[in-house]
């Protein structure tokens, strides 16, 4: 399973369990905000935002230049963005395989 880095935003709801609300910068610059629960990004309950955290997800297709990767993060964890979207065209450094 691969990940996507994200960078967690803010604290949306601190009972258990914690919301957050995290961003996804695409390759073209798009800034796409998602929220959900801590587990969903990171191994443990102390994130401090602004911070770093992982989105699981799958890999579509790499492009002919293996620059650019389209990821989805409707699996395994249903991960939709704010505007419903779960597919986006990411660099490939921005996925840890």
């Amino acid at each position: 399973m691969a990940t996507v880095k994200v960078k967690v935003l803010e604290i949306i709801d601190m009972s258990f369990p914690i919301f957050v609300k995290f961003e996804l910068i695409d390759c073209n610059g798009v800034s796409h905000h998602f929220i959900d629960k801590v587990p969903v990004i990171s191994d443990g309950y102390d994130l401090i935002p602004p911070c770093t955290g992982n989105m699981r997800c799958s890999i579509i297709k790499e492009t002919n230049n293996t620059i650019i990767i389209i990821i989805d993060t409707s699996k395994p964890d249903d991960i939709g963005s704010l505007n419903g979207e779960y597919q986006f065209e990411v660099f490939k450094e921005q996925v840890i395989i």
